[in-house]
């Protein structure tokens, strides 16, 4: 029985689990992804993937990269050992059994021997030991690193090469006439072929000899490539992110790109927008007559004006796959729909996706949240990254900065892709620091970049200008443009504060002033907006039993009068209530919303009016940006729409609660308090409100940091003193290497969040079907359970128009609707994970009680866990 009939890749329950079928199913990817280049010839400009020689190491390195498996220990895992042909390999891999050395490491010894030494080959083998997570992420990538290391080891498995070296080259010959018989068209895969068929003779011996001599000459005998952390070439780390997806796209039968002109996803989008927005005039059109399509630019335009609209069509000009970003899932979620759901879709629904999980994110921690990569995250991440159109949270995206492992395969889009980063001003300084530098790594890359926002905050300006953005200002059309003349807002400022903190609990300060604004917008919907859970939680609930129940409203009416939204509430229940909200006010019900941060950006509701705590005042104007959204007329009436509630004087200052100064920088707060005051009163438009912006940000205030006097002096305004710590920031992240592994995860944490499941709310809220997936979900057997197991064991109760290949993704919404984003940094310091039975498909499952999941469905899981508001996670 011949070794490339018995060698496996994989365990024989998944597809192409031979060593052989996977090999090809790699280089059938690196084919896909040429093709798809060459489709798109015109719109991907970076010239290494314009380049043969890229496209044959590619193939190169995909031929090589799992010839490490060839090793006793790792067959015997994916064997079944009492097979026949276990048996026959087990005689043949005898010598092997005391070698247990990962297969990447032993894959890179193989890229020693069947390859000389050149620039590309040196890339090669530095990316075929990275292709999996191990100690050479961080430490010196070099042979004498990796001999010295595993040297008896390697002695051991080179002698066993070259003993049985006429099977060996009789397995590496079918390799290469299997390759050479399948892609006989494709010269890139056949001179890569050549290549490792010209060196398949002699260097294995020469190898053994140098290590058994102690050479110390073993770094010339094969080069690895040198990274240089401070300055690196993004154009390897697109090979090592190339060389990943098209291996884990090919372990996950997906393809690496979708063979398609990038045109023809575009093409009713016009009609489609005309058709939504009831207008042939579009003031995007005229925008982008004059602009270089493939120049990253800023667009600064008012909320409700359109911007999500102006991303598509710059967008469908570039002729890239399109990657949208936004910093709220409830907002994503709202995209969605219209992207691909609604009668006036946007898209064919087989060219959009959504992300707002870690399923980009691999890099490892012992004992931590995370897992190694299984091959169901490889199918997610693969096939996500394949979407002609992606919608997704930044963290998946703009991270590359940090070097976290993994990165590189979300790197290895830049260049094929125009990235939309809306809501930019949600973003501290320490996230706006790595946002710009990887903006400047997409750059580099030759991708494609659009920011948006209403309020851009001045600091930014200045990064953006040095990367070459383009700035498109509206004045000169503004007359065509949505909210930009209309005067929509006039606000109070009240000294008073909405809750207060008493023994670490949140109440309701239920001021005089309070209870006259409630009574003042009773007839209006109106929003009230807080900055935390905990509070929009007892908010909520004073009104609800106390001052709603006080006026005689039923339990009926008030839940449809009534609202709670905030990040950490079931998804599906989160989507319902803003779906409901907004047929309540369809209908010309009143309505009253309690809610965070959530409801800033890309939440297309139009209110009356708002009671809200202070914020920044980019944060106060996208709140505001919420009421009197829709209107044609200026507001006109006696009483302001905007009330905000900035705190209680002590010691002749305003004071600020805490739950605002760990959310918000206090400095910023303090001047835009200032600023509001000013224009106290006076009805505001669109401009108004960015001058208010640049009011507060040119304020002075004293420096307290050492570091920062030195560059800026004791007294700046906000704007110069952001800079410098985003400078700051930056010069970090120029020497941030991966040996810095514990700050790129202790950054990541403060971003990204993990996903939660609580089965106990599906089988309380949930239909059969959902009720009989969730009994599967809470078996901690589950886990191990293909999607074809699952799907078999509910196949009486899917819906009968449904085939395998959808009803796995049915399975999985219905995983998504009923789980919760919960920041990582909550997950690890807290004893939520507690609650934790087992991981379910990348999502943590959470064991309640009954009492518990109604609360939790209700209120969110702040209700059964108390959460500390460190950072401004909405």
């Amino acid at each position: 029985m011949k070794l490339i009939n018995l060698l496996r890749a994989k365990s024989g329950d998944q597809e192409n689990f031979l060593l052989r079928d996977h090999i090809l199913e790699t280089l059938r990817r690196a084919k896909q992804l040429k093709i798809f280049i060459n489709m798109n010839d015109e719109s991907i400009t970076y010239k290494n993937l314009k380049d043969s020689e890229f496209f044959k190491a590619l193939a190169k390195a995909l031929i090589l990269h799992d010839l490490g498996k060839i090793n006793y220990e790792f067959q015997m895992r994916v064997h079944d050992t009492n097979s026949k042909e276990w048996k026959v390999l087990r005689e043949f891999l005898k010598p092997l059994r005391n070698i247990n050395v990962r297969h990447e490491i032993l894959s890179a010894i193989w890229g020693s021997v069947l390859l000389d030494n050149s620039e590309w080959n040196a890339k090669i083998r530095t990316a075929i030991l990275l292709h999996h997570y191990n100690e050479y992420f961080v430490n010196e990538k070099d042979i004498m690193e990796i001999v010295q290391s595993y040297c008896e080891r390697i002695v051991t498995y080179l002698k066993f090469l070259t003993e049985r070296w006429g099977e060996i080259k009789e397995f590496l010959e079918d390799i290469l006439n299997a390759i050479n018989e399948e892609f006989f068209h494709d010269d890139f895969i056949k001179s890569a072929v050549n290549e490792i068929r010209n060196n398949i003779n002699g260097r294995v011996m020469e190898l053994l000899e140098k290590i058994e001599n102690h050479e110390d000459d073993l770094s010339e005998f094969a080069e690895f490539y040198k990274i240089n952390n401070e300055e690196p070439e993004y154009g390897f780390l697109l090979f090592l992110g190339c060389l990943r997806r098209c291996d884990y796209s090919a372990s996950g039968s997906v393809a690496v790109e979708r063979i398609i002109d990038l045109k023809s996803i575009y093409t009713d989008l016009k009609k489609n927008i005309r058709n939504r927005v009831k207008s042939d005039l579009l003031w995007q059109e005229e925008i982008l007559k004059y602009i270089d399509p493939l120049k990253s630019m800023v667009l600064v335009a008012p909320t409700g004006a359109g911007k999500t609209e102006f991303a598509l069509l710059w967008a469908e000009k570039n002729k890239r796959k399109l990657i949208y970003t936004l910093p709220l899932r409830v907002a994503l979620n709202d995209l969605f729909l219209r992207f691909r759901e609604t009668d006036y879709a946007y898209f064919k629904k087989e060219f959009v996706d959504i992300l707002h999980s870690t399923a980009f994110i691999e890099y490892l921690e012992d004992g931590g949240a995370f897992r190694s990569l299984d091959i169901e995250k490889q199918l997610t991440a693969s096939r996500l990254l394949s979407s002609p159109i992606l919608l997704t949270t930044p963290d998946q995206v703009f991270l590359t900065s940090l070097n976290y492992y993994g990165s590189d395969k979300v790197l290895s889009v830049y260049p094929l892709s125009s990235i939309v980063v809306d809501e930019v001003q949600t973003y501290d300084v320490d996230m706006a620091s790595i946002i710009v530098k990887t903006l400047e790594i997409i750059r580099d890359l030759g991708g494609t970049v659009l920011v948006m926002t209403a309020t851009l905050p001045p600091y930014f300006e200045p990064f953006l200008g040095d990367l070459g953005f383009n700035f498109r200002e509206l004045e000169y059309i503004k007359e065509k443009v949505k909210n930009y003349n209309i005067k929509r807002h006039k606000i109070k400022v009240v000294n008073k504060f909405l809750t207060k903190y008493e023994s670490n609990n949140v109440v309701v300060e239920e001021s005089e002033e309070f209870i006259v604004w409630l009574n003042n917008f009773k007839d209006k919907n109106t929003f009230i907006v807080v900055n935390n859970v905990s509070k929009a939680i007892e908010i909520y609930n004073w009104l609800r039993n106390k001052w709603l129940k006080g006026k005689g409203y039923d339990e009926e009416n008030i839940e449809h009068k009534l609202y709670l939204l905030h990040s950490r509430l079931i998804e599906k229940e989160k989507s319902r209530r803003i779906k409901d909200i907004k047929k309540q006010l369809e209908k010309g019900k009143r309505v009253i919303v309690v809610a965070t941060q959530i409801i800033e950006a890309s939440v297309d509701l139009d209110f009356d009016a708002m009671i809200t705590e202070i914020s920044t005042i980019d944060s106060q104007i996208q709140r505001w940006g919420r009421v009197y959204r829709n209107r044609s007329q200026d507001y006109d009436e006696e009483y302001p729409n905007i009330v905000i509630f900035v705190g209680e004087y002590e010691d002749c200052k305003i004071k600020i609660d805490r739950g605002t100064t760990r959310i918000y920088d206090k400095r910023v707060i303090e001047k835009t308090i200032e600023v509001l005051k000013e224009f106290e009163g006076d009805v505001l438009n669109y401009e108004d409100e960015r001058k208010m912006i640049n009011e507060v940000f040119n304020r002075s205030i004293n420096v307290e940091n050492s570091k920062i006097t030195k560059l800026v002096g004791n007294t700046v305004t906000l704007k110069d003193l952001y800079i410098a710590e985003i400078k700051q920031n930056l010069e970090f992240l120029k020497y941030f290497t991966v040996e810095k592994k514990s700050q790129a995860q202790e950054l990541f944490r403060r971003i990204a969040g993990i996903q939660v499941v609580i089965p106990e709310i599906m089988k309380h809220f949930g239909d059969a079907l959902e009720r009989k997936f969730a009994e599967i979900i809470e078996d901690p057997v589950s886990g191990k359970k293909t999607w074809d197991e699952i799907i078999n064991e509910l196949k009486d109760i899917l819906p009968k128009n449904i085939d395998e290949i959808n009803a796995k993704w049915y399975l999985k919404k219905s995983l998504y609707e009923y789980s919760i984003n919960i920041p990582i940094f909550y997950w690890e310091n807290g004893k939520l994970s507690d609650l934790r039975v087992h991981e379910f498909k990348g999502f943590q499952v959470l064991k309640l009680s009954k009492e518990q999941a109604e609360k939790v469905y209700l209120y969110g899981i702040d209700k059964i866990f108390k959460m500390e508001e460190d950072v401004n996670i909405i």
